[in-house]
């Protein structure tokens, strides 16, 4: 019962380290993927454009009898179709698009409308602000040159519609052939061209955005994730460390009565060689325990006091360049001042002073201040600071300026890490001091640290 209470111990952790590298692995594949725009949204989108363009063209030519080419219409609006039935047998609805996939697909659309709108009557056909859908969709999805290059295109189409199309008339609606002057035409053209640009570049800006903060989101996702898994390699060896301890301790002792009873020949030298490997295995474990992955490590990863976590936190950065002076009240020497090792907190900490780091010229100074409900960790650098005109936009994914042109990262850290304690256990505040430095409040909340308010 003993050892299968060990498998199950060791197993435990074994499943958790699975889990979490299956999860890295996953945010890693999300992190490459372009758009999540899939097969079946376009699919929908051209069939009800098809059912619109033939009931146009059906009820225009029949009941309002207006005089137009309608069995190239037909054919145009059938190409489409046979398209959209070809693609549907080809590939399968779930399909998610890429870049290049989605433009080209947009592009023949775009095609396919400018084609219909030249067959009746060019930017004088009501229909032709259609052409700002494909726009809208390759805004809201592609990225920066293909929606550019797509909407070139489009604008290409509108000046061509303003010149080359086929008129229409009509006798029941009293449309003739010269009712529309240069002028209104140029209006239209104008409006539309006008409305292209802006609506492009209105959903692009909102679309990317969106897109930026999703991946920043993942990369936060992934960081924790990193540290959730160290975590569970720690608890992993601190529980092989444990349950390896007591049998190897057994075998030794019963390996030590064998040699006293067969010193002579060649078991007892055999004997020897296991002792020797058996004391060799308890080195490479007391190793393991001197670096606080043994029967301490319950401590070290689950529970440990505040100061000792932003000493942990501190050392990989403390040198001879750049010197860490940590500050704490009273309140933190207690004993009772433990917390869980979460890895949102250790991950956020170690971004923000990561970031003060980064920025340092001599010197970076951590505060620990208590107080009723809270504890506020202030993280001081003597660098140049947060710049004016990006103070106002800190803590948003991918925000650089100038000083940052020869930093590593793509500026994701103050992201990461608001987002991580914003979920349960505090605040971020970023305090402006021109010319003083880089200044970071970090507000935790005792109650969500296990910690009793004062």
């Amino acid at each position: 019962m003993r050892f299968a209470g060990h498998n199950a111990t060791i197993n435990y952790y074994i499943n958790i380290l699975t889990f979490k590298f299956t999860l890295n692995n996953s945010l890693e594949l999300s992190q490459n993927e372009d758009i999540n725009l899939r097969l079946r949204t376009l699919n929908l989108i051209r069939w009800i454009a098809v059912l619109g363009q033939f009931s146009a063209v059906v009820i225009a030519f029949f009941y309002f009898q207006i005089v137009f080419n309608i069995y190239i219409c037909i054919l145009l609006i059938l190409l489409s179709v046979t398209l959209n039935i070809a693609v549907s047998v080809l590939y399968p609805l779930t399909k998610i698009l890429n870049y290049n996939e989605t433009f080209f697909y947009l592009v023949f659309d775009l095609i396919q409308l400018v084609s219909l709108l030249y067959l009746t009557g060019g930017l004088t056909n009501p229909f032709c602000v259609l052409i700002l859908a494909p726009l809208v969709i390759a805004a809201t999805y592609l990225d920066f040159r293909r929606t550019v290059l797509i909407t070139v295109v489009a604008i290409i189409s509108l000046n061509f519609l303003a010149y080359y199309y086929f008129p229409l008339e009509s006798i029941t609606l009293g449309i003739g052939k010269d009712d529309f002057s240069g002028f209104e035409i140029f209006l239209i053209w104008s409006a539309l061209v006008i409305t292209s640009i802006f609506i492009t570049a209105y959903c692009f800006r909102v679309a990317d955005d969106s897109r930026k903060t999703r991946q920043a989101l993942r990369q936060s996702q992934l960081s924790l994730s990193n540290e959730e898994q160290v975590s569970a390699l720690m608890s992993l060896t601190a529980a092989a460390v444990h349950e390896l301890g007591t049998p190897l301790s057994t075998i030794s002792i019963i390996n030590k009565e064998l040699v006293n009873n067969n010193k002579d020949g060649v078991l007892g030298e055999d004997l020897l060689v296991i002792q020797s490997q058996l004391e060799r295995c308890k080195e490479i474990l007391e190793r393991l325990r001197s670096n606080n992955l043994s029967d301490k490590s319950n401590e070290f990863i689950n529970q440990l006091n505040f100061v000792r976590l932003i000493n942990e936190i501190v050392s990989p950065y403390d040198n001879d360049k750049i010197k860490f002076d940590i500050f704490f009240d009273d309140y933190f020497e207690r004993d009772k001042v433990v917390i869980p090792r979460s890895a949102e907190l250790v991950h956020s900490l170690t971004n923000i002073i990561d970031n003060a780091f980064k920025y340092a010229i001599n010197s970076v100074e951590i505060s620990l201040k208590n107080e009723q409900e809270k504890i506020i960790i202030e993280i001081v650098d003597d660098g140049p600071g947060f710049a004016s005109e990006i103070y106002p936009f800190l803590g948003e994914p991918y925000l650089r300026n100038n000083r940052d042109k020869n930093k590593e990262g793509l500026g994701l850290g103050l992201f990461i890490s608001k987002n991580l304690l914003a979920k349960s256990l505090g605040e971020i505040k970023f305090l402006y001091r021109k010319n003083k430095g880089g200044c970071v409040q970090v507000i935790l909340i005792k109650s969500a640290l296990g910690l009793q308010n004062e």
